[in-house]
């Protein structure tokens, strides 16, 4: 998205993988995303042009664990940045934390493409049916989700829960664990959507739930407040900036008592539900568009190239 809306506006972009071996002197700014091979080249590089970071880590900022390659090499990358994009205030107040100057870091959040996921709340499925959307890996949180799964059928015994994933590392844990907690028809381990597909499902489900253990900013959270959805999502990194007590509900992480209790007063109540995915899609396009997105990094840049200054 960054990327196309910056040629929309005119700019020259060459996107890499951080396996490329590019000239770095031949750009007039490099913005790296992500921790690797190609952020540890660039922050080493002589005479390169201005480096503009964007982390999206959830790891470091939630406590999570962080691999020893990352702990030898993190500290050098973001000292040799000019820029250090964060995407949300939750995550600069972490990196100041942790040495990185203030000035050094704007705070950009991703933006969301309202022209798919900006959708009318659709009629919502039988059941009632629940939504996971996000890699089948730890840190999202689904195993809190599944634990939650038989309190929730207690009280509501035709609800169901669809998973919907695009990396199934884990998919043999979730299924033994659905199935141990007597889940057998009551969980869709749905595969990958398209996003036109992922806005469908938004649109209809009872209740969109993140569970994860850590987050920057969340695009699942934005994707579904943009849908109208009624959100739970817990409360690490910048959620408490997606949503409020008028957008969502929020809960603690690793608590699947406390995901089980917000589900069913979600479920009981199908106008607070309506109030809540109305004023978060309202919040959505107001405060998560694209085009905000691509301003803002565009008066990074601009501002970036301007200066003389480099990191240390």
């Amino acid at each position: 998205m960054l990327a196309d809306g910056l040629r929309r506006r005119g700019w020259q972009v060459e996107v890499c993988g951080h396996a490329a071996h590019i000239p770095v002197h031949r750009f007039d700014l490099i913005h790296v995303h992500h921790f690797g091979r190609g952020a540890l080249r660039v922050a080493g590089a002589p005479r390169r042009p201005p480096f503009v970071f964007t982390t999206h880590d959830p790891f470091a900022m939630n406590g999570l664990p962080v691999g020893w390659k990352r702990r030898l090499t993190d500290g050098f990358v973001l000292r040799k940045t000019d820029a250090l994009v964060a995407l949300s205030h939750a995550e600069r107040e972490f990196w100041t934390r942790n040495g990185v100057p203030s000035t050094r870091i704007d705070v950009i959040p991703n933006g969301i493409q309202t022209e798919i996921f900006d959708r009318q709340r659709a009629a919502p499925e039988p059941g009632p049916e629940l939504l996971f959307v996000g890699q089948l890996r730890a840190f999202k949180g689904l195993d809190y989700l599944l634990a939650a799964m038989p309190a929730v059928r207690d009280a509501y015994p035709q609800a169901t829960l669809r998973v919907v994933y695009q990396t199934g590392a884990l998919l043999g844990r979730y299924r033994t664990q659905a199935a141990k907690l007597g889940l057998d028809g009551s969980v869709d381990f749905a595969g990958p959507r398209t996003a036109a597909g992922l806005a469908r499902l938004y649109s209809t489900a009872a209740v969109v739930v993140s569970p994860s253990l850590g987050e920057c900013l969340s695009t699942v959270v934005l994707e579904a407040m943009c849908c109208g959805a009624a959100v739970i999502a817990t409360d690490v990194g910048g959620i408490r900036e997606q949503l409020d007590e008028s957008t969502g509900l929020i809960v603690p992480p690793r608590d699947s008592p406390a995901l089980a209790r917000a589900i069913c007063g979600l479920l009981a109540d199908a106008g607070r539900r309506r109030a809540l995915g109305e004023a978060a899609r309202r919040k959505a396009r107001a405060q998560f568009s694209v085009p905000r997105m691509i301003d803002r990094h565009v008066r990074l840049y601009e501002e970036v190239m301007g200066s003389d200054e480099r990191a240390a």
